[in-house]
C-alpha cells in the first residue's frame, strides 16, 4: 500500500495517528517507544511499513501536508520545522473530537481552527551539551540521550505527549529515549 488513498480505505475504521514532521527520528523514536511498552499498533513511515487488521492504532508519517489532510488523522503531531502556511487545509480535516499536538509557535493557528479538537501545545525541550554527552532535563531530572540532532530534540516534548495518548507515561516514555 503506496497510495495515501489505499492507505486511508485499510485505516478507516482505526484511530489515525499523523506524524507531521521531517525529521525521521520523530517517527522512529515513537514506533521505539511504543514497541519498548508493547503497545500494538501499525505503521507507514518513511523507513518502511507494518499492516494488519487486529490493530486499532495505524500511524502515519509524512512532510506533505495535502498527503496528511487526505488521512483525515483522529490525533495529530506537527513538529516545529513545519511551515505554518496551508496548515489550515489539514486542521479542516482532522476527526472531531481528536487531538492535534503541536509546538509554541503554531499556537495562532492552532487556536484559529474552527474544527472541534483537543490542543496540546509543547515547548522546546530543554537541552544541555557538555563536551559532547547531551542531556535532556525533564521533570524527572537530566536523562542522557544519544543523539546530537538539535532538531529531532526540540521535538521530544512533543513526542512525549504522543506517546501519552497511547497510554505511555511520563516515566515510561524515557527509558527507551535513554538508549535511543
Amino acid at each position: 500500500m503506496s497510495d495515501i488513498s489505499e492507505i486511508f480505505e485499510y485505516s478507516k475504521n482505526k484511530t489515525r495517528v499523523l506524524v507531521l514532521s521531517s525529521i525521521p527520528s520523530v517517527a522512529k523514536l515513537l514506533k521505539e517507544v511504543l514497541d519498548f511498552n508493547r503497545k500494538d499498533f501499525d505503521y507507514f513511515l518513511k523507513e518502511g511499513s507494518s499492516s494488519t487488521h487486529e490493530n486499532d492504532f495505524v500511524i502515519f508519517e509524512t512532510s506533505d501536508i495535502e498527503n496528511a489532510a487526505t488521512f483525515h488523522p483522529n490525533i495529530v503531531l506537527i513538529t516545529d520545522e513545519i511551515p505554518t502556511e496551508n496548515l489550515d487545509v489539514l486542521l479542516k480535516t482532522i476527526v472531531s473530537g481528536g487531538v492535534l499536538i503541536y509546538p509554541e509557535n503554531f499556537e495562532e493557528t492552532a487556536q484559529n481552527s474552527e474544527n472541534y479538537f483537543r490542543k496540546l501545545t509543547f515547548g522546546k525541550s530543554e537541552i544541555q551539551n557538555l563536551n559532547g554527552a547531551v542531556t535532556l532535563k525533564t521533570e524527572m531530572g537530566s536523562i542522557p540521550v544519544n543523539s546530537t540532532d538539535e532538531n529531532f530534540l526540540r521535538n521530544i516534548e512533543g513526542i512525549k505527549l504522543l506517546s501519552q495518548q497511547f497510554g505511555v507515561m511520563e516515566e515510561e516514555f524515557y527509558e527507551p529515549v535513554i538508549g535511543f
